[in-house]
């Protein structure tokens, strides 16, 4: 062990990265990718003692022992079994073979798409799911080994009678066979819209966010999120959101802009733009509303003033290293963009949010307490999120109203209750964006993240066939005339409601943002009162036919059905207790 004597001072870290780094290139060639700056933090101190440890496993330096040298699987020839980064030009070109060649999108409306079907009614809060991969960085390109990109776009696949239209992720997993050929192994994973490596940053914006724009200018709810493994580009993806919302039609006369920014690192929440010495703290009041005390939110009046909050936002995220990644995000950041209208004070809202970074138990296992902490809330405020668009997606099925939505379950699930509160008097549109890393060697990662987040796609998609009863009490689904009955009926105060409606049908005039409610209230010789008397009710009837039991064959059950089944377990609660107690008069007359 005389070599043991000559090496650098425990302290010199340095010398110690490099001295480990040669003697896995000799002696454990396949594992030194283990030599990262999570292993020198976790070592510091004692690098004699990993080094020592080191020589017992794999023989001293330039020697390593039959362990680290013997095969697991003989190859043809007898030579050691074959690892992928051996192949690693093969790969690249069965990639590329196995890449589609992609004709210019057919389709480009799918957040507006589903915004207006009303196949089973309005959908009163939708969501879009997509992914995108990033292409190779610098420091990646030329590497060898396992840095290759197995992760590209996939066939877009027209819509039909049956299926929406959707484009594909294409996972080309790297195996050698047991005779020691490169395959691939390919799946596919669908979505809405998916963003080859090629894509940049206007092509998502045009595609995902300007729908979601044109919501919150119209008063109503836009959340665009932004979904993946640390390192895959998400604050690549999110900032270059807030970019292009710069240079929009954001700014007009009509309207007033405003900006906030806070990150949710735990159960803390801190004010990005205007840190203060009380934490933000979101809560619901007792009407319903969401609150967020203690957050700052500054007024821009042109797009320079905005850009100035935007980059201090980006500038104030908090960061750690990560085994992925110099500079991982840790908090889920959270930029709100409220556009009020001046002449009626309505408010719509853009949520632009960038999720912390997921990670697996292997990617954390060098972590210290803290970043293990962080790790963990990370992951199970993830874990709500997910669990509460499956359950709105169901619960916006006709007969499903009943299921519970747990949005209080955590604070970045909370903040967005518009999204998740079937009683929400507003329309709302969710983009997800799943961002994937290309590289083979997190290709498992990927593949997690992507099986994620496409399930949240497939949860939108019709009722398996059920045929449901028509809910004649639904005005979504009522005719210009049954919409202008209603209306003659129902407010006697509304001047004329022929030039209120025009010819629309009720699925339009549910559609309609609250500001146009005021406007064609107006334009009738009506008042703002009453505007918000027939905004409110009508979106009443909507919540309403949102929440109406059926039975399993989807018939409607109504209120006099109900009260019969209450009547007849009343009736049958009285039958059994006479039944009993006639058993005990029996029983007591024997003994």
């Amino acid at each position: 062990m005389s070599e043991l004597a000559e090496l650098p001072p425990n302290d010199d870290s340095a010398a110690w990265k490099e001295k480990l780094l040669d003697y896995y290139r000799q002696n454990a060639p396949t594992k030194i990718r283990m030599v990262n700056d999570a292993m020198m933090t976790k070592y510091a101190g004692k690098y004699d003692s990993l080094y020592g440890n080191l020589i017992k496993k794999y023989g001293p330096l330039g020697q390593p022992t039959a362990a680290a040298t013997r095969p697991s699987i003989s190859a043809p020839g007898g030579g050691a079994k074959k690892s992928i980064g051996d192949f690693h030009s093969n790969y690249v070109t069965l990639v590329t073979k196995a890449t589609p060649s992609l004709p210019p999108r057919s389709y480009t409306s799918v957040v507006e798409g589903k915004a207006s079907d009303a196949s089973n009614g309005l959908e009163t809060s939708t969501f879009t799911v997509c992914a995108r991969v990033r292409p190779l960085l610098p420091p990646e390109e030329g590497q060898g080994g396992e840095m290759f990109a197995a992760v590209v776009a996939g066939d877009r696949v027209e819509e039909t009678k049956t299926s929406p239209y959707t484009e594909q992720m294409l996972l080309c997993t790297p195996k050698v066979s047991i005779m020691g050929k490169p395959k691939l192994e390919e799946s596919k994973f669908d979505f809405d819209y998916v963003f080859g490596a090629d894509s940049n940053n206007e092509d998502i914006y045009k595609l995902t966010c300007m729908p979601l724009l044109k919501r919150a200018l119209d008063g109503q709810v836009g959340v665009v999120f932004a979904y993946g493994q640390t390192g895959s580009g998400k604050t690549h993806t999110m900032n270059g959101i807030m970019d292009e919302l710069i240079g929009s039609n954001l700014f007009s006369n009509e309207t007033e802009v405003s900006f906030s920014f806070l990150e949710i690192l735990g159960s803390d929440i801190k004010d990005c733009l205007e840190p203060a010495d009380k934490p933000v703290a979101i809560g619901e009041a007792l009407d319903g509303r969401i609150l967020t005390r203690n957050l700052s939110n500054h007024v821009c009046a042109n797009p320079e003033a905005l850009s100035v909050l935007v980059e201090k936002a980006k500038s104030m995220r908090s960061t750690a290293a990560t085994s992925r990644n110099d500079t991982s995000s840790r908090s889920h950041g959270c930029g709100i963009l409220t556009i009020k209208d001046v002449e009626t004070e309505i408010e719509g809202k853009l949520y632009i949010i960038d999720l912390a970074g997921s990670e697996r138990a292997a990617d954390s296992k060098n972590h210290d307490k803290v970043r293990m902490a962080e790790t963990k809330a990370i992951n199970t405020s993830l874990s709500a999120l997910k669990e509460c668009i499956r359950a709105r997606t169901m619960a916006s099925q006709p007969g499903n109203g009943g299921i519970h939505v747990p949005y209080r379950r955590s604070k970045l699930t909370l903040l967005m209750k518009d999204v998740f509160d079937i009683g929400c008097t507003r329309l709302c549109s969710t983009v997800v964006i799943t961002a994937c890393s290309p590289l083979a060697m997190d290709i498992s990662h990927t593949a997690s993240t992507l099986k994620y987040s496409a399930p949240l796609r497939v949860a939108m998609q019709g009722l398996a066939g059920k045929k449901l009863q028509r809910d004649e009490l639904d005005p979504a689904l009522w005719s210009a005339d049954q919409t202008l009955e209603y209306l003659k009926k129902t407010h006697p105060n509304l001047p004329s409601p022929e030039t209120f409606l025009g010819s629309l049908p009720g699925v339009h005039l549910c559609a309609l943002p609250e500001k146009e409610f005021y406007i064609r209230t107006k334009n009738c010789g009506g008042t703002v009162e009453v505007a918000k008397e027939v905004y409110l009710a009508i979106w009443s009837l909507i919540s309403d036919a949102k929440t109406r039991k059926r039975r399993p064959d989807g018939s409607i059950i109504t209120a006099e059905d109900e009260e019969k089944e209450r009547l007849q377990l009343i009736k049958d609660k009285e039958e059994k207790a006479r039944v009993w107690a006639e058993r005990e008069k029996h029983l007591k007359s024997e003994f």
